[in-house]
């Protein structure tokens, strides 16, 4: 939930009014982005063969 006169929240309704959609479709734009990123963030750790977090292993 973004709160009125949080900062995001003037963030979120600029893009609304910017891009002329709903808020629905400036959030999923906002989360293929997000994916997209991590994505490519993703592949290019495993292009240099470093581990993510979740496969280093548990000590203990």
């Amino acid at each position: 939930m973004l709160d009125p006169g949080e900062y995001v929240r003037t963030l979120y309704e600029e893009l609304v009014r910017d891009m002329d959609v709903s808020g629905a479709e400036v959030l999923r734009e906002a989360i293929r982005e997000l994916h997209k990123r991590e994505s490519r963030r993703k592949a290019r750790e495993a292009a240099k063969g470093v581990d993510t977090p979740e496969e280093l292993p548990q000590a203990g």
